[in-house]
């Protein structure tokens, strides 16, 4: 194997070794908790009287529309 080939190898296994590493720190939305309340919500419209504005646990600042709830939040 000729020294450039080698290279080549090196470069192309750090590569992919750091887009492994960034994807398994990458910043993760948490689980749905696996509580009673949580357990068998599968409708948006069952987010928003403790989510929505004046509940309980209203969403942060700068967090998306909350119409997508279950694209990011999965069953814990």
């Amino acid at each position: 194997m000729k020294k450039r080939d080698i290279l080549f190898a090196a470069v192309i296994l750090a590569v992919v070794g750091f887009l492994f590493y960034l994807n398994a720190t990458a910043r993760k939305p948490p689980l749905m908790p696996s509580d009673a309340i949580h357990k068998n919500l599968n409708d948006i419209l069952a987010c928003a009287p403790c989510h929505g504005p004046g509940g309980g646990s209203p969403l942060k600042k700068g967090h998306p529309p909350k119409r997508h709830c279950f694209k990011c939040h999965k069953s814990g």
